[in-house]
């Protein structure tokens, strides 16, 4: 008699995309990994530099699946290099003496930027950014029967709260919203409203991934902006820097505290509320940004150049993989976001 195999039932993967400027081209790696993965993505959310790798993600398998995925996020990426100002000096010949030099530049140009940017108002109304995606993302495949469901968060200046815009709801205004910096750009205007950067209230959002209904039974926290760096610079800029590091994982901490607080207890409660249900049944889990992101620089996060944006994929790639092959098998059996950061558990 031949024993039947009960094929195990691939893993149905919530995806929670970080932001982190320039740094998310490390997020396409990550992203460009998992598709080479026996896995079902079914809800994906983002905030800034995220909420755009979602876009291009998710226009990209409603489009032509894993396939138009990859080549949609490549197509964004290539487009934020070609409108960089920083291709000139995309140099090879450039010696060990350049790049320090060229990283410094960029720190003062980061420092003073916020001061030039309100007297220069093709900076100010985001012109480079909207072009970048209305010429690389087709935002009408958002809202196609295949499109996944998708959530970009954005802040609202007059009360800080944040403000989820899903498929119907993501237009060029709404991902210029999630990507607002207010020392650089003018607040986004949306219905009477004025918004600023999602990473300040939901860097992601994760709710909606679990109580949403889509039947996820993991969710993964890709993560831009590492929680600890082993040394913090004493110059204003890297001051500067690690203050922006700190509030923009702050609600990150924060969501992830309540739900792995709330879901211990939903699993012992035994919950009859379909919402406690969800959580209890969803795995959680997060890739740590890799400690590399920390170690470039707050500068590196403007340095739009095809080479740092390819050494972002390819350490983003590097990351999953390693990930990947240590926490693999826990997709649908366990959590392996069990150790949050002081600051979290405290």
């Amino acid at each position: 008699m031949t024993d039947i195999v009960t094929p195990i039932a691939r893993p149905r993967l919530a995806l929670a995309l970080q932001g982190g400027g320039a740094h998310g081209a490390y997020g396409w790696g990550v992203l460009d990994r998992l598709l080479d993965e026996d896995i079902d993505i079914v809800a994906v959310s983002g905030a800034s530099a995220g909420a755009l790798n979602g876009c291009a993600l998710v226009a990209g398998l409603a489009d032509d699946g894993r396939d138009g995925a990859r080549a949609g996020l490549e197509r964004l990426w290539r487009a934020v290099s070609r409108s960089s100002p920083l291709q000139a000096f995309d140099l090879e010949w450039g010696g060990p003496l350049f790049e320090p030099w060229f990283r410094r530049s960029l720190e003062v140009s980061k420092l003073f930027g916020r001061y030039i940017a309100p007297f220069a108002p093709h900076i100010r109304d985001m012109r480079a950014l909207r072009q970048v995606v209305s010429s690389s993302i087709d935002l009408s495949a958002l809202t196609r029967p295949a499109a996944l469901p998708l959530y970009i968060a954005a802040t609202r200046v007059s009360n800080g709260a944040a403000r989820l815009f899903g498929n119907d709801d993501i237009d060029l205004d709404a991902i210029m919203a999630s990507a607002c910096l207010p020392e650089l750009f003018a607040a986004v205007e949306i219905d009477g409203e004025d918004y600023w950067d999602g990473g300040f209230s939901a860097n992601p959002a994760l709710e909606p991934l679990i109580f949403e209904g889509h039947g996820a039974t993991d969710l993964l926290v890709v993560q831009i902006t590492p929680f600890a760096v082993e040394d913090v610079s004493s110059t204003l800029t890297g001051i500067m820097g690690r203050m922006s590091d700190i509030g923009f994982n702050a609600c990150l901490l924060r969501d992830l505290k309540a739900l792995t607080e709330v879901q211990a207890i939903a699993r012992d409660a035994h919950s009859r509320d379909p919402g406690m249900q969800a959580l209890a049944a969803t795995n959680l889990h997060m890739m740590a940004a890799a400690p590399e992101l920390a170690q470039r620089g707050g500068a590196s996060k403007i340095d739009t150049r095809w080479s740092r944006i390819e050494e972002l994929r390819e350490l983003g790639r590097a990351t999953a993989e390693a990930w990947l092959a240590e926490h693999r098998g826990e997709f649908r059996r366990s959590s392996t976001l069990t150790d949050l950061p002081e600051a979290a558990a405290a």
